[in-house]
């Protein structure tokens, strides 16, 4: 069987770019990047379980959470950049000091309105993900080593807002062009 046209044109091949608050004031571009971005968009189905039931049974499942995040690792060692990445950390932009914050609830503060991703496609153009209310919840680790950068490996998880329950948590759309922020 032959491809369609389509389904060739649609073929991801490229980096992505990683552009922070994408839209908004203050929009930057988070990197440099390395080693492109992954994408994850997972959820928990749960079987309804009934007498005389035979195994999973069509109609009766139900998506009980649903979640997305996106991978990567930045370059960027800017004390500014690096606390963007960390939610258990303040930076105190007058010393130039990170230091860790007292723990408990995270702050609203410390989620971004969007994280938005571009993936250059075959025909031209770009696949935009975006996740929204987007925070870092992996650890931070930067290493050294020689002849090599020092990397931040990032998961960027999308968040609900128990506010705006009507707010979504990702979008993924097809766009001729990208904005990039001033």
């Amino acid at each position: 069987m032959k491809l369609k046209k389509e389904q060739i044109e649609n073929i991801q091949i490229d980096y992505g770019i990683v552009i922070l608050n994408y839209g908004e004031a203050g929009a930057e571009r988070l990197g440099p990047t390395k080693g492109g971005a992954e994408f994850n968009a997972t959820k928990n189905i749960r079987d309804i379980e009934f007498d005389g039931s035979m195994g999973k049974s069509k109609g009766m499942q139900v998506i009980d959470e649903i979640n997305a995040s996106l991978k990567f690792s930045i370059l960027d060692t800017q004390l500014a950049t690096i606390a963007k990445t960390m939610p258990q950390a303040d930076y105190d932009e007058t010393s130039k000091i990170i230091k860790n914050s007292k723990g408990g609830l995270i702050p609203a503060s410390k989620y971004f309105k969007n994280i938005t991703m571009f993936a250059k496609v075959a025909k031209g153009g770009y696949k935009k993900i975006t996740l929204f209310n987007a925070m870092n919840e992996s650890d931070f680790v930067l290493s050294s080593a020689p002849k090599a950068e020092g990397e931040i490996a990032l998961e960027v998880f999308a968040h609900w807002d128990p506010e705006e329950v009507t707010i979504d948590l990702f979008h993924i759309e097809d766009v001729t062009t990208i904005t990039e922020p001033a």
